[in-house]
């Protein structure tokens, strides 16, 4: 009875990519799911900053720039994964799922930090995914 649980398991789809067979598949359906959560990102970005940009000049500019460093952060350590898995065909997806993650954990960090109130008010927007699993 393991020996088939096992074999379900492993053959299970897991990820947002479950009908990707190939490696190519596989990347070119992550690079749609990195584009998206840019996408959402972008949407989240545009609301927190108008939020930080009305509390001042000096609170807008040091989002701009902690964002700028999140950006570069979030290329390097996504291009070093990309650098430690290099020699499989795995790279791609492992980069791209690094993209989606991160991406998604900072749209969330903004949802969190910026578009959120500590009492019963709505929030700007609403609560974005965090898992790469989740739709986008």
């Amino acid at each position: 009875m393991l020996p088939i649980l096992l074999s379900i398991a492993i053959a299970a789809p897991v990820g947002p990519c479950p009908e990707a067979k190939t490696t190519v598949e596989m990347d070119t359906c992550l690079g749609k799911v990195s584009n998206a959560a840019d996408v959402e990102l972008a949407r989240y970005l545009a609301a927190a900053r108008k939020q930080a940009a009305a509390d001042g000049l000096a609170v807008g500019q040091a989002f701009d720039d902690a964002q700028a460093r999140w950006v570069a952060w979030r290329k390097a350590e996504c291009d070093t994964l990309y650098l430690y898995w290099r020699s499989g065909t795995i790279r791609g997806a492992k980069y791209l799922s690094c993209r989606i993650d991160l991406t998604r954990a900072r749209t969330r960090q903004l949802w969190q930090n910026w578009l959120t109130y500590p009492d019963s008010t709505p929030p700007i927007l609403p609560e974005p995914p965090l898992s790469a699993d989740a739709p986008s």
